[in-house]
């Protein structure tokens, strides 16, 4: 790691390889570690194909199924010939998107790759009676429940995964806390676990990113001051927004 500012990134462990290959691509130092993995609730996947049969004897025009992750999306997909044909799909980001897509379900994805992106859609805020289906993990998601209840939809959660906490960190190499200058934390779940895992006393002498407003807000009530947010927690937003932190540093040794 030789340049001047190497980077820890946080994320489901799931997306740690592909994240780190694309921060390597980018000629940005960096390593990707796990902190928490996504797991499918057996008991919870059982229950969609009576949830999904339930939507067929709805009279309404169309029912909305905002899709918070690609585990989520994946569920979608195996029960794709269930769906009935008023569903529209919406997708948090661009991967849980092409996982739809791909599978020819018709999916509205926003420019900007998570909730308040959502929820700054035309369709979403015009949504007074408008059944909405939340697929989501236990917990979390609560601004988007909460902004849609608000707006006058008729709104449901399918819990369908559980994010469990990995019992250490899976690192893409290895590396040594004086190395990193700045972390990336892709979620609430994610910073709250990098505190549980890591020196705080460290962690908060670091430069970090984040995705949204919300996680600022809980990386800065843990003791962090330096804080950067990125448009979305896509690999590209997040490096860009790596990207022009390692100019800022450069600038300012210079003068």
């Amino acid at each position: 790691m030789t340049n001047p500012v190497a980077f820890l990134l946080l994320r489901p462990q799931a997306k740690c390889l592909a994240s780190a290959q694309a921060f390597k691509q980018a000629n940005l130092s960096g390593v990707a570690c796990g902190l928490i993995d996504t797991v499918v609730d057996d008991a919870a996947i059982k229950q969609l194909p009576a949830k999904i049969a339930d939507l067929h004897s709805s009279a309404e025009n169309n029912v909305y199924v905002i899709v918070t992750s690609t585990v989520a999306a994946q569920q979608c997909v195996l029960m794709k010939s269930q769906w009935p044909e008023n569903v529209c799909f919406f997708a948090v980001g661009a991967s849980t998107g092409h996982t739809l897509q791909n599978a020819g379900l018709a999916t509205v994805v926003p420019k900007e790759a998570r909730t308040e992106g959502l929820l700054a859609l035309p369709q979403l805020n015009q949504v007074v009676n408008q059944s909405v289906i939340i697929m989501k993990g236990f917990g979390g998601r609560e601004l988007l429940h909460d902004t849609l209840v608000a707006r006058g939809a008729k709104v449901a959660e399918w819990e369908v995964y559980k994010r469990v906490k990995l019992d250490s960190p899976v690192s893409t190499q290895d590396w040594q806390p004086a190395q990193i200058r700045c972390i990336i934390a892709t979620s609430g779940e994610v910073i709250q676990a990098a505190f549980d895992y890591f020196d705080a006393s460290w962690l908060v002498t670091l430069n970090w990113i984040v995705v949204s407003q919300r996680t600022a807000e809980i990386a800065s009530k843990l003791g962090v001051t330096q804080i950067d947010i990125s448009r979305d927690a896509s690999d590209q937003a997040l490096i860009q927004c790596a990207q022009q932190l390692v100019t800022r540093a450069r600038h300012s040794s210079e003068h």
